[in-house]
């Protein structure tokens, strides 16, 4: 295990800046003892592991304190952002099923800049997905757009706090309003800051209020396997009063096998995760995560004040929370600086509107901010000089560019087949990801795109030639 984790991105060292969220090693020694004492239990059937579902509840508790919650609220542990937020969208479709006109389609109304887990509902769910285009440099939603996007068939509206890609929340007091208007559910995704905002609000930052206060929010997603600093995959979905969180549950009294009942997407449900998640909760406590989100407010701070300082860059929009992007003001190619953190061992998200890297500074970066400041200078200098490799790596990208812009899209398809499906058998930091990213950004063909994505996927669960040779011999032995 420790030979196949060699070329893994090295996040114990503060290398990834997303994917992981690390506590520390008190918290993680904590985490492992209370997650291998409940590993082979099934939260599934709370009547069986009693245990499991008092700690589910006073995990759901705890949050609902932290989020203003009315005494009325309940909610349920997930396995991540993305089954809370499926629960999320079959609840408010199951509630507003009777309403819906006869014959027409119900309807998601959302910002761009939402995470794609809702395009994933709306998918999975048959529902028409509205994105409303972002107004101030593409960055918050337009809620005339939003306003005019709602009708008798919409489900619900969705806001973030923040929106993943540059860490601002969405104007929610607006939305509330105009969800108590329509009479419309507005769910707040508040996955990635929902244990974190509140300790950076106390900590008298001026965050706007995302949770409860609001009177027309519904509904809140929050994972606690981000700045809750639990164990994979654990998240929570919130709701303001049990009436609505009823649609979520499925039930089939029909089958052979006895009374099927299920609270949440999955069926199995692992007791591990509920066990983790309640231990690092009591652990930290509100002192415990209001210390990690100072320590991790200060480290995003210096990096944006080294980026402000830095000719070429500039953080994107106004961020308050740890949670930003880096974009280039056009004398560097961001990309291209992103390839160069790659090969210094930098684990950062490339986006694409505008340009930039995203980064989403936890507690396990601190220790290590000193060293990627120094690093970003470097890649900086890097990319901006006159090599060999330079001048290479910037005719590649202009020549992917051009094709992009100038060749049908199905050739330029065919001819990213082969680069795509390399990129699984590249050891972290050794890619060259400007050239696709250029030209990504200039094919207007979104189906182009998607093809990309699913060749993409698909080399990337292809069993790798290594494991076919290991299986066989596997099997001689």
């Amino acid at each position: 295990m420790g030979g196949l984790a060699a070329h893994d991105a090295d996040w114990r060292n503060g290398r990834t800046f997303s994917l992981v969220f690390y506590p520390g090693p008190e918290v993680e020694a904590l985490m492992k003892t209370a997650y291998t004492r409940f590993m082979f239990e099934n939260g599934l059937s709370p009547a069986s592991f009693r245990s499991l579902g008092r700690m589910e509840s006073e995990v759901v508790s705890m949050t609902a304190s932290l989020l203003n919650a009315p005494e009325s609220a309940v909610g349920n542990m997930t396995s991540g952002g993305t089954e809370s937020i499926l629960c999320a969208v079959r609840a408010a479709l199951k509630h507003a099923a009777h309403r819906i006109p006869k014959g027409r389609r119900g309807n998601l109304v959302m910002p761009a800049t939402a995470h794609p887990a809702f395009n994933k509902a709306a998918d999975y769910f048959g529902l028409e997905l509205r994105a409303v285009k972002c107004a101030e440099g593409g960055l918050l939603p337009d809620m005339a757009d939003m306003a005019a996007a709602l009708d008798d068939a919409t489900v619900l509206m969705v806001g973030s706090a923040p929106a993943y890609p540059h860490g601002l929340i969405d104007p929610l007091d607006a939305m509330s309003a105009m969800a108590l208007a329509h009479n419309i559910w507005l769910h707040v995704d508040a996955c990635v800051g929902g244990y974190l905002i509140p300790f950076i609000e106390q900590m008298g930052e001026p965050v706007p209020q995302f949770d409860f206060r609001l009177p027309g929010v519904s509904s809140i997603s929050l994972d606690l396997h981000k700045y809750g600093y639990a164990a994979k995959g654990s998240s929570v979905v919130m709701y303001r009063h049990v009436e609505l969180r009823k649609g979520q549950y499925y039930v089939y009294s029909e089958w052979p096998g006895g009374l099927y009942a299920s609270p949440t997407v999955s069926g199995t449900r692992p007791g591990g995760g509920i066990a983790a998640a309640w231990a690092v909760m009591r652990f930290l406590g509100r002192e415990g995560y209001a210390e990690h989100a100072r320590h991790t407010l200060d480290a995003a701070r210096r990096i944006q004040v080294a980026v402000g300082k830095t000719e070429g860059l500039a953080v994107t929009g106004n961020p308050l929370l740890p949670i930003f992007s880096i974009r280039s003001t056009g004398r560097i190619d961001i990309f291209r600086l992103g390839d160069a953190l790659s090969a210094k061992g930098w684990h950062l998200d490339r986006q694409l509107e505008p340009a930039s890297l995203h980064l989403s500074v936890s507690f396990g970066n601190v220790p290590f901010i000193d060293e990627f400041i120094t690093d970003l200078h470097g890649a900086v200098l890097l990319v901006s000089g006159h090599s060999l490799e330079n001048i290479a790596d910037g005719a590649a990208q202009r020549i992917a560019s051009a094709a992009a812009r100038f060749l049908p899209e199905s050739w330029v398809r065919k001819a990213t087949q082969r680069s795509i499906a390399s990129i699984p058998k590249k050891k972290e930091g050794t890619g060259r990801t400007a050239p696709l990213y250029g030209m990504v950004g200039e094919l207007s063909g979104k189906g182009t795109i998607d093809a990309m994505l699913i060749e993409l996927l698909d080399a990337m669960n292809r069993p790798s030639d290594e494991s076919l040779r290991q299986s066989g011999e596997g099997e001689k032995k």
